[in-house]
């Protein structure tokens, strides 16, 4: 798969099948985010790969999914089998700003993922200290994203933008996410 199809298949999914991912796709794509783009290559983000079903558990109350639809929270048996913990080091970095960084690497492990047919899910409606105290985490690391991961239940797909950028669901279960025409996000000079 080469990167721009990677790009174009790459959808948010929110629920997924029981199947654990093999270790060690979870640490190729850690070594992906290792490797992303940092600005001054300050590199301030580690990572946290969470498999263990009593931790996945008691870190699912702490998340948040799919405001725009009514029942779009994956049911117990749909939930992801991994998260990565992206986390801001501030003995790295002392300002606790990590957006860029989590930003590059979130969507470097997502593309990845999508080559390793994983389905990825970017959470930031999370409740950050209950999810950094419920792993234990030092002072130093702050929880900046979590992304879910897994193999897919459902599918999503692009749909046209007709002026609403809300995603919803199908008739038949597919999410569908508008999205602006490259015609007006270009802008010709």
């Amino acid at each position: 798969m080469n990167v721009y199809d990677a790009i174009m298949a790459r959808r948010t999914i929110r629920k997924f099948t029981d199947r654990k991912i093999p270790q060690e796709d979870l640490i190729k794509l850690v070594d992906c985010a290792r490797v992303a783009a940092y600005g001054a290559n300050v590199q301030p983000l580690k990572f946290a790969v969470i498999t263990d079903k009593d931790k996945l558990n008691d870190i699912y109350p702490f998340t948040k999914w799919a405001g725009y639809l009514t029942d779009g929270a994956p049911k117990e048996n749909e939930r992801p089998t991994a998260y990565i913990a992206v986390l801001g080091d501030t003995s790295i970095k002392q300002n606790g700003n990590f957006e860029v960084e989590a930003g590059a690497a979130v969507t470097t492990i997502m593309l990845e993922a999508v080559e390793l047919g994983l389905a990825s899910c970017w959470l930031g409606a999370i409740a950050r200290d209950e999810i950094k105290n419920t792993l234990g985490l030092d002072d130093k690391l702050n929880v900046v994203y979590l992304l879910a991961l897994g193999y897919p239940k459902q599918e999503s797909r692009m749909a046209e933008f007709k002026g609403d950028i809300k995603y919803f669901e199908d008739e038949n279960g597919t999410i569908n996410v508008p999205k602006r025409p490259l015609e007006e996000i270009l802008i010709k000079l």
